[in-house]
C-alpha cells in the first residue's frame, strides 16, 4: 500500500517470526479440520458424491496434522514451502465447497485460506486466493457440464455457484482490506516508535536531530530533510538540514543561523498545514494539500513563492509539514526533498503529518533541556566570575599593594630583598590580568552584528590598558552581517589570540584587522614577539600533520566553518589569519 512503510516496520522482528506464524496457522488448521470432520458425521450431505466427503475431510485432517508435526520437529527450518501449504488449503476449501452446501462449520474451511493469505502476505494475495478458489469452482462446474451430460441451464446449480463465488470474493475483499489496514497501522506505529526512540536525552540536541532526519529520510526513501524553526522569544531563525548517516562517528547535520528575512522565504503563508508537490515535465508543480485534520484541501492551490523554490534547490518531489509547539514558542516547517514511494500521495502525506506530530514534542523537550543546561552553565560561569572578581582578585591585589609598600623601606636596607619583592609583585600583577582574562572569557557573549565592531574594539583597548602592549583594531566596516552566534565566536577568537600574545609572545605591538572580500570574512592578528617555534607558513592541513598552532582558536574557527593559517618568523613575530564565509552554515546548536 505504499513504499513509505519500508523502514523496519515491515521486516520481521526476528528470523523465527515466519516459522512461528506458520506454526500458529498449522495449529488452527488441525483444529479446524478436526472440527469439520466431526461435524460432517452429524450433518447430511447434499452433494452428488456423499461418500467422498468423510474421506476427503479425513485426508485433510491427516495432511493438517502432518504439516503441524513437520513444523514442530523442524526446529526453525522450513520443511515445506509456504506456497505448497497454501495450495493445500485452497484445494481443501474448494473440495469442501463442492462436497457440502458450504454453510455452517464448512464455511470456515473456505474462509481459512483467505485468512491465512491475509495474515501472511496482505491484500493482493488474499484477492488472488479468492480468485483461485472461484476459478476452481467455475472449472469444476464447466467440467461437470461438459463431461457429465448435465443440463447447462440448471437454475439451482447456477444459483449455488453464483452464491459461492460471491461469498468467496466478498470474504476475500473484506479480509484483505481489514488485514492490510491493520498491518499498515501496526507498521506506522512501529515506524513512529522507532523514530521517537532515537530522541534520547544523553545524545544531545544536534545528534538527536541527525538521527531523526536519518530515520525519516530512510523511511520515505528521500534525499534529504530540512527543518526550519523560528524561536519567537528571541526572533531567531534556524535551519537544520540532514540526510542519511554515513558509517562512522560523523553526523552529516548542517545547522544554519538564518537572518530574519529568511522567515518569509521558508515559512511563507501556507498552502495548508501539510502539502506535497511534484514537478511535472512541463515544470508545473502538482500540489496535494491536507488541512490540520488530515482532510484534503479542495479548490485551486496558491503558487509556491519563487524565493522559496530557489532556496530549497532543485527537486522532483517536495513534502512540507507545519510544526507548531503549543504556546507558540517555536514555529516552523519540516521539508522532505525527493521522497520516493509507490503509495497514494494523500496517505503518505498524512503519515508524514502523524510522524511530525509524534516526534516534535520529544524534540521540543530535548530543546528545553538543552536551553536549560545552557542557561544553567551561563549562570554558573557568571557566579564563578563574580566570586573570582570579588574574592581572589581583590585578595591578590591587596597582597600586591602590601608587597609594594614593603619594597620601599626594604630598598634602603637590602636591594636584593627589594628586587625580590618587586618580582613577586610583578607575578601577582600578571596573575590578576590572567584572572581578569578568564572572567572575560567566562562571560556569555550575546553579540549582534551591530555590536561586533565595538565589542572587538573594547577587547583590544582593555588588553592594551591592562598589559601595556600597544594594540590597535583596524577595520573599514561599521557592521558585518554575521549571525549572532558567529559574532560571539569571532569576539572569542580575538580574546583568545590576545591572551596568547600576552602569555607567550613578549610582543610590544599587536594589530587586529577585520575585513570582508568576496563574501569571505578575514580576521588577522599580528604581533612583533617571539613567534612560534617554526619558520614559515602553515596551512590547516600542515597544522594537523605537525600538531602545531593554537588549539583553542582552531576549534573555534572550525565552528565558524573557516580556516586558520599560521605564519611565524621566530624572534620577529607571528600572524594568525582566519577566513570564513559570511553566510555561515557550520555553527552547531
Amino acid at each position: 500500500m505504499g513504499g513509505y512503510l519500508t523502514y523496519g516496520a515491515n521486516s520481521p522482528a526476528s528470523p523465527e517470526e515466519p516459522h512461528r506464524r506458520e506454526r500458529s496457522l498449522a495449529i488452527a488448521r488441525v483444529f479446524l479440520a478436526a472440527s469439520v470432520f466431526i461435524a460432517a458425521a452429524y450433518t447430511p450431505s447434499n452433494s452428488q458424491w456423499p461418500s467422498l466427503r468423510p474421506l476427503f475431510l479425513a485426508g485433510y485432517l491427516v495432511v493438517a496434522a502432518g504439516v503441524l508435526l513437520l513444523l514442530r520437529t523442524s526446529r526453525g527450518r522450513r520443511p515445506l514451502t509456504t506456497g505448497i501449504v497454501h495450495a493445500i488449503d485452497v484445494v481443501a476449501a474448494t473440495g469442501v465447497a463442492l462436497l457440502t452446501d458450504a454453510g455452517g462449520p464448512f464455511l470456515l474451511v473456505v474462509l481459512f485460506p483467505l485468512i491465512a493469505a491475509a495474515h501472511r502476505w496482505g491484500f493482493r494475495a488474499t484477492i488472488a486466493t479468492a480468485g483461485a478458489i472461484v476459478g476452481l469452482l467455475v472449472t469444476h462446474a464447466v467440467l461437470v457440464t461438459t463431461f457429465a451430460a448435465a443440463e447447462p441451464g440448471q437454475p439451482g446449480a447456477l444459483k449455488l455457484l453464483g452464491v459461492r463465488t460471491a461469498l468467496v470474493l466478498m470474504a476475500g475483499v473484506l479480509l484483505g482490506y481489514v488485514t492490510q489496514t491493520e498491518k499498515r497501522i501496526r507498521a506506522e506505529g512501529a515506524s513512529i516508535a522507532a523514530i521517537v526512540s532515537r530522541v534520547e536525552l544523553r545524545t544531545g540536541l544536534s545528534k538527536a536531530m541527525a538521527l531523526v532526519c536519518d530515520a525519516i529520510v530512510r523511511l520515505f526513501d528521500a534525499n534529504r530533510a530540512i527543518l526550519v524553526i523560528h524561536e519567537t522569544a528571541s526572533d531567531r531563525v534556524w535551519s537544520w538540514e540532514g540526510g542519511r548517516l554515513n558509517p562512522g562517528p560523523t553526523v552529516p547535520l548542517r545547522v544554519t543561523a538564518l537572518d530574519r528575512n529568511s522567515l518569509d522565504t521558508y515559512l511563507f503563508a501556507p498552502i495548508s498545514t501539510a502539502w506535497h508537490a511534484i514537478r511535472r515535465r512541463d515544470d508545473r508543480l502538482d500540489v496535494v494539500a491536507l488541512d490540520r485534520e488530515g482532510v484534503r484541501s479542495r479548490g485551486s492551490m496558491p503558487a509556491i513563492p519563487e524565493p522559496f523554490l530557489a532556496a530549497i534547490g532543485p527537486f522532483h518531489q517536495l513534502m512540507a509539514i507545519d510544526v507548531e509547539i503549543p504556546g507558540g514558542e517555536l514555529t516552523g516547517r519540516f521539508f522532505l526533498i525527493d521522497s520516493r514511494w509507490d503509495g497514494d500521495r494523500e496517505s503518505g502525506l498524512a503519515f508524514a503529518q502523524r510522524i511530525v506530530r509524534q516526534v516534535h514534542p520529544a524534540l521540543y523537550n530535548l530543546y528545553l533541556l538543552h536551553r536549560l543546561r545552557s542557561r544553567s552553565a551561563a549562570s554558573e560561569r557568571a557566579r564563578i566570575g563574580r566570586e573570582l572578581h570579588d574574592g581572589i582578585i581583590q585578595s591578590v591585589l591587596g597582597v600586591q599593594i602590601q608587597l609594594h609598600a614593603l619594597s620601599v623601606p626594604a630598598a634602603t636596607t637590602s636591594r636584593a630583598l627589594a628586587s625580590e619583592l618587586n618580582r613577586l609583585g610583578t607575578i601577582l600583577r600578571d596573575e590578576v590580568v590572567a584572572l581578569r582574562d578568564l572572567i572575560q572569557r567566562m562571560k556569555q557573549l550575546d553579540i549582534t552584528p551591530d555590536q561586533l565592531m565595538n565589542t572587538i574594539a573594547d577587547v583590544v583597548q582593555r588588553f592594551e590598558r591592562e598589559t601595556g602592549i600597544t594594540a590597535r583594531f583596524i577595520t573599514p566596516f561599521d557592521r558585518i552581517d554575521l549571525p549572532a552566534r558567529a559574532c560571539g565566536e569571532v569576539a572569542r577568537v580575538v580574546q583568545e589570540a590576545l591572551v596568547n600574545v600576552r602569555k607567550h609572545s613578549g610582543a610590544r605591538n599587536v594589530f587586529v584587522r577585520l575585513a570582508v572580500t568576496d563574501g569571505i570574512c578575514r580576521l588577522a592578528i599580528d604581533d612583533d614577539g617571539r613567534g612560534f617555534p617554526f619558520a614559515g607558513r602553515l596551512s590547516p592541513a600542515e597544522q594537523e600533520h605537525t600538531r602545531q598552532g593554537p588549539v583553542v582558536i582552531k576549534e573555534r574557527v572550525r565552528l565558524l566553518g573557516g580556516e586558520l593559517t599560521v605564519e611565524s618568523d621566530p624572534g620577529r613575530g607571528a600572524r594568525l589569519e582566519i577566513s570564513f564565509p559570511v553566510a555561515i552554515h557550520a555553527i552547531h546548536g
